[in-house]
């Protein structure tokens, strides 16, 4: 289904669910007016299988012997049929035949969706035994098309746009399937043949292709890039396999980062840097159902989350260490704060996310972001059907899908996440999430929507709440109301930014726990400066 028509299904479903939430029975209106998206929400628990080229064998008359799942379902051939008899004339069936005892040799025949499709077999030494024949796909190696993308500086639309072009794909298809207006899809174009030096799609194409086969002849065809992920270390602890991310100073001011669903973990940009700058070492797990984290049916990510946090700190000898959170994270570090306070110097919130106590909170909100929160309070299920119908889009369109998805609205958000240094951090995170197909991100978006005040007034540790001036998707008062109930709650307005103050105030963040640190007397005196008399 091409982007455009999930994206007006997407609507038609948002408009129905808006056109309800505020109706105090609208969530059986709702239910039974689903069933006028049947194909949407249906689809989105069908896979399309892939089932990769055509391999076909025939015998010295051409007749089919053996053929894979592919050839079965596109060719619609039965074993005996003649290959010739779907040639695009019986010139090439002809060729095809006379040519198959010279060596390599290229049919075309007819698909019967429509269009030709390219075959290529070479006679094996045995003469009397069956030819294979391969499909030949459009398209390069997608390491390779990577090394050429990076060789040119293609942004990351502009990656999507190569990919399309070297399907095979035409601008006016490419605009349909990625959601653009075909004039942006040729200045993208042309953007692209300027940092390749080339003067045509044809020369785009060719040189492309040229990179394959040197990279063919030289037997050096690049590995598929490896994910960010795998740079985690594996803790096989006393509540299962945790992976986790260290860096900064080895020996830094231990600091725990719970992350967020929308900001990765290392890849934000300075982040790394800040925290060797600042002597800071950041320890940080990946949550139940991101990663390499199992979020098993039916468990508790809090309770869980917490359990292998108090683990991590066990193994790695830590007593005390300052909570960094970003978004629902703040979640995870309260409970935490909450459950091992002895454990916690204190909580830096950035952004805070803070109990969802009131359908007020959601006054100012774009309407996606209420649809969001109404769908999930009151139909759990429709709010997952939401969730990984965005997820699919994203992983099918590109990371550049997140900020018109998940940021609709608030443009100033939208504008931080759309600069380069941003890419990676989307990349990062939707690779965090989309490694369980979403199981933790669809927890994490329960969770924003559920009331925990009653824990707020428990947490007796140090809580900074920080929040961005030009956030719409949370509430300022709902966060002030937050830093209020927490018996040692502050709250702090960040000028400037959004709820994307994480890739926008790297530092501001990073020098709010080293000074928690410091207050708490976890900062190593380094250099010897510190009063012990």
């Amino acid at each position: 289904m091409p982007r455009s028509e999930i994206d007006a299904k997407y609507r038609a479903l948002v408009d129905e669910v808006e056109a309800t939430m505020s109706d105090p029975g609208g969530a059986a209106v709702l239910a039974r007016n689903l069933q006028d998206l049947p194909e949407l929400l249906a689809g989105l628990d069908r896979k399309t299988p892939e089932i990769g080229p055509i391999e076909v064998l025939v015998d010295r008359g051409g007749r089919l012997v053996g053929q894979n799942a592919a050839a079965e379902q596109r060719l619609g051939l039965m074993l005996g049929d003649r290959l010739q008899d779907i040639a695009m004339s019986p010139q090439a069936a002809q060729r095809f035949l006379v040519n198959r005892d010279k060596g390599a040799v290229p049919l075309l025949v007819a698909d019967p969706a429509g269009g030709r499709i390219l075959l290529f077999g070479q006679q094996p030494a045995d003469a009397d035994s069956p030819m294979l024949l391969t499909e030949v796909q459009r398209g390069i190696d997608a390491a390779i098309r990577a090394r050429l993308a990076d060789a040119a500086g293609l942004a990351a639309s502009e990656r999507q746009l190569l990919k399309g072009l070297m399907q095979g794909q035409s601008v006016q298809g490419i605009a349909r399937e990625l959601g653009r207006t075909e004039g942006t899809v040729r200045q993208q174009l042309k953007s692209i043949m300027a940092k390749m030096g080339v003067n045509s799609q044809q020369q785009l194409i060719s040189s492309a292709y040229a990179l394959t086969l040197m990279y063919r002849q030289t037997g050096s065809v690049p590995a598929e890039t490896s994910p960010r992920l795998q740079g985690a270390t594996l803790h096989n602890g006393r509540h299962g396999v945790v992976a986790r991310h260290d860096f900064g100073l080895p020996d830094g001011v231990p600091v725990l980062f719970f992350h967020g669903a929308l900001f990765g973990i290392t890849a934000v940009p300075g982040m790394i840097a800040a925290a060797q700058t600042l002597g800071l070492r950041l320890i940080a797990p990946e949550r139940p159902g991101y990663g390499h984290t199992v979020l098993g049916d039916h468990q508790d990510p809090v309770a869980l989350a917490v359990q292998q946090a108090v683990d991590l700190l066990d193994t790695l000898c830590l007593s005390k260490v300052v909570v960094l959170a970003h978004d629902i994270g703040t979640r995870f570090a309260a409970r935490l704060a909450l459950d091992a306070p002895d454990r916690v110097a204190a909580v830096i919130a950035a952004p805070a996310t803070p109990p969802m106590q009131t359908w007020s909170q959601t006054a100012d909100m774009p309407t996606r972001h209420r649809v969001n929160a109404w769908a999930s309070q009151h139909l759990p299920g429709l709010m997952d059907k939401i969730v990984a119908l965005g997820l699919s889009q994203i992983a099918r369109a590109g990371v550049e899908e997140i900020p018109r998805l998940v940021f609709d609205g608030c443009d100033f958000d939208q504008a931080i996440l759309r600069q380069d240094g941003a890419a990676a951090v989307l990349q990062e995170a939707f690779e965090l999430a989309w490694a369980q197909r979403g199981a933790g991100f669809r927890a994490d978006m329960r969770l924003t929507n559920e009331n925990w005040q009653d824990e707020a007034d428990r947490i007796n540790v140090p809580f900074l709440c920080l929040h961005g001036e030009e956030s719409r998707t949370v509430s300022r008062n709902a966060v002030e109301d937050l830093a209020r109930t927490l018996p040692k709650g502050r709250f702090r307005l960040v000028e400037a930014a959004g709820h994307s103050l994480p890739v926008s105030h790297t530092a501001l963040i990073l020098r709010a726990a080293l000074a928690a640190a410091n207050a708490a007397g976890l900062e190593r005196d380094e250099f010897g400066f510190r009063d012990h008399s």
